[in-house]
């Protein structure tokens, strides 16, 4: 899949969800990486938005921390959170 990427700060996540055009819903992809946590994007009309912290990915150490990340994110559809592994073995 050919998906665009951009980087979207921590504290903009909830107007950003809100201000994605009707009928979208994002989906939620966490990315796992050995050693180093997991990061998060929202993936919506082939685009991804990587949560960033002062222009760093932010890290998560567990799918609950990512919940709570999204928890109240209007149109995120986190019953398809998405969970990618392949780069985990990876160095």
């Amino acid at each position: 899949m050919d998906t665009s990427i951009m980087n979207l700060e921590r504290d903009d996540l909830y107007t950003f969800c809100d201000l994605l055009p009707e009928p979208i819903i994002a989906k939620p992809v966490a990315t796992a990486t050995r050693n180093r946590g997991m990061t998060l994007a929202i993936e919506y009309e082939g685009k991804r938005a990587l949560l960033t912290e002062r222009g760093k990915p932010c890290k998560f150490n567990s799918i609950d921390a990512v919940m709570f990340e999204l928890d109240g994110a209007p149109n995120v559809d986190t019953s398809a959170l998405v969970i990618e592994t392949a780069s985990y073995w990876k160095f």
